[in-house]
């Protein structure tokens, strides 16, 4: 490799780090890969490549033909094709309609990975939607909640979003049927989310470009096709006295079952039903929580982001306790974004969980794509 090249591949094989592969650079005079990936077990390589224009079918499919033949010597079990100016539409149909697992194609730009089986692109090659999953390997932490009213946030705000029902206890379906409608503020136009269950997925257009998965609490329960495709994963917990610990054991359970079958989510753990006026309790106790979860926290390879509460936290409140409440009565589908008496602190809440998601990942690229587009 050409000292440029070597620094490219450098890069490259440090973002792979990130997502947990052990990386080195391939031994000097090898032909066909420029890096060795392994991962509790499995054996990859890698090939870099810095072209002017897109990277061809032709291209991926002799990188393919050296990766069959690296494994019939059972040399390595698949390969990545990473390019820094990206794929030609038909290189990108051609590697998915086929369904060659054994080969991924991913995109390295500014110092960042994005796989190319995990978007759909616009035609000037940007991701298209992004994939939110609400999970927690327990219940009783309002999952469901956290997920409808995460979808209403980004509604509110301007992104086209749907409800995916991961979940076969289907609540998220009983409570909001086939969508729910949020009146706007201050004369602003409300807007609509649609629920769909995965068997409706198709039904997605590709402006529908925020999907928040409601997730099942039994991991195995969830379909894994769902699972892969997550950009980011919302993991709610509470703070109690007794929960503590147990919650924090919860969140390692949560991160290392998604990590099974998604190596690349980026994971924020949230706290919901946060008991307002008690700031000592309340500090001590993000303390011990933090405390029991500060070697993942630190381990930047778990891509693990604790929310401080005073940066974003769903406090407890009456608007969402009796969420659902419609369904008893049988009324229309609703929110809990009703003011009372000129407030509401779940719209407040969830509005500022969404700021902090936008902060801190490239979600707010979409809305900037829709305004271009327009």
């Amino acid at each position: 490799m050409t000292q440029n090249h070597d620094e490219l591949a450098r890069r490259v094989m440090r973002a792979l780090q990130k997502e947990g592969w052990e990386a080195q650079l391939a031994p000097h005079g090898s032909k066909g890969y420029d890096i060795k990936l392994k991962r509790g077990g499995e054996r990859v390589a890698a090939i870099v490549k810095d072209y002017r224009v897109k990277v061809h079918s032709g291209l991926v499919d002799k990188y393919r033909d050296f990766i069959n033949e690296a494994r019939e010597r059972d040399e390595f079990d698949r390969g990545f094709f990473v390019s820094t100016s990206g794929f030609y539409e038909p290189a990108l149909v051609q590697n998915l309609s086929e369904e060659f697992t054994y080969i991924e194609l991913a995109t390295f730009k500014r110092g960042k990975l994005r796989w190319e089986d995990k978007y759909e692109a616009d035609e000037n090659g940007e991701p298209r939607n992004r994939f939110i999953g609400v999970f927690t390997a327990k219940g009783g932490v309002g999952k469901t909640t956290v997920a409808a009213h995460l979808a209403g946030a980004f509604a509110l705000s301007g992104y086209d979003v749907i409800l995916l029902d991961l979940d076969p206890q289907q609540n998220m379906t009983k409570l909001l049927g086939k969508g729910v409608y949020i009146p706007g503020t201050r004369g602003r136009a409300g807007s609509a989310i649609g629920v769909l269950k995965p068997d409706n997925y198709e039904d997605v257009s590709e402006k529908d470009n925020i999907i928040i998965c409601d997730c099942n609490p039994e991991f195995d329960e969830n379909p894994k096709s769902f699972i892969r495709k997550f950009d980011y994963c919302i993991v709610p917990t509470t703070l109690t006295p007794l929960g503590v610990n147990k919650n924090a054991d919860v969140i390692v359970r949560t991160m290392r079952e998604i990590r099974r079958e998604n190596p690349r989510a980026e994971l924020f753990v949230v706290i919901n039903s946060l008991y307002p006026g008690e700031d000592e309790r309340n500090h001590k106790l993000n303390e011990a929580m933090k405390a029991s979860l500060k070697e993942l926290i630190d381990d930047e390879h778990t891509r693990l982001n604790y929310i401080e509460p005073d940066e974003a936290a769903i406090r407890w409140s009456k608007h969402l306790l009796y969420w659902g409440y419609h369904f008893i009565e049988n009324t229309q589908p609703q929110l809990a974004f009703r003011e009372i008496a000129g407030r509401n602190n779940p719209r407040t809440d969830f509005l500022k969980l969404l700021e902090r998601l936008e902060h801190h990942t490239d979600i707010e690229r979409l809305k900037e794509l829709e305004r271009d587009e327009s």
